[in-house]
């Protein structure tokens, strides 16, 4: 008599086979994002197909959890170093690296990306740039950009790196940065680490300083803006639009885009 897929020899109902179950499982997830490109996973999800890569005999679901919880997102957890990583239960150093891999990878990708376009004619144009050059930053950093009189970018550096949620910003090598570029337009970015983009008082009050210096110069202040992972204040032109409209007639060109010229 055939025993069917469930029955032992002796009658009785066999386990699972844990190992088959796990290899089928996987199969399902790599199966799932092929079709899909992740667009249907969350965050977890994503994690626990990345694991499969470093974790072979592991329920990687856990795993996923388990850095979810502790980072609280993907930006925090890219943005730890390797010996906070591997506290997490489950992560060990070839899991830990190719965590770390990611933000590599992802700076690599979006630095070439924009290799080819060496303006900023827009305010968008303008947030996705600081945003790319102060990722995974856990402290705030001071992004200064320079330009010329047709917004292309001539160089870009971070001034000044900050604690947590405090950065103390030297007026003196900002300018020191533009006069030596000889720059016509100066952006500002900087990032706040914890979310929250509302500028602090000392955030404006610099941004009012920088303008009215940059003004003697004749060189045209873009906007300072304050960016997050998922969020951006733009300090300048809400300046502008509280003080008078004057503001908002000269930048209106980059809110807008631009064609050939700007300053």
């Amino acid at each position: 008599m055939k025993m069917n897929d469930t029955q032992n020899d002796r009658g009785g109902v066999s386990k699972p086979n844990s190992s088959n179950l796990h290899k089928d499982h996987r199969s399902r997830i790599k199966h799932k994002y092929v079709r899909s490109s992740g667009e249907d996973f969350s965050e977890h999800e994503l994690l626990e197909l990345l694991l499969f890569y470093a974790i072979p005999r592991k329920n990687t679901n856990e795993t996923a959890h388990l850095l979810m919880e502790r980072f609280g997102n993907i930006n925090n957890m890219v943005s730890a170093s390797i010996d906070e990583l591997m506290l997490v239960d489950g992560v060990g150093n070839n899991a830990s690296v190719l965590l770390k891999l990611i933000l590599s990878l992802a700076q690599r990708y979006a630095e070439e990306e924009l290799e080819s376009k060496t303006r900023i004619t827009t305010f968008e144009e303008a947030v996705r740039y600081g945003r790319l050059h102060t990722m995974g930053s856990v402290r705030e950093v001071l992004l200064a950009v320079a330009l010329d009189s047709r917004l292309n970018i001539l160089d870009s550096k971070i001034i000044c790196t900050g604690t947590v949620d405090e950065i103390k910003v030297p007026m003196r090598n900002i300018f020191e940065f533009v006069l030596m570029k000889r720059a016509s337009a100066l952006l500002l970015v900087h990032n706040h680490p914890n979310g929250n983009v509302n500028p602090s008082r000392e955030d404006v009050s610099f941004t009012q300083i920088i303008e009215r210096e940059l003004d003697i110069f004749g060189i045209t202040f873009l906007e300072h803006i304050v960016v997050s992972e998922t969020d951006y204040y733009p300090i300048l032109q809400n300046l502008h639009t509280i003080d008078g409209p004057e503001g908002i007639l000269k930048l209106r060109k980059f809110y807008h885009g631009v064609s050939d010229t700007f300053v």
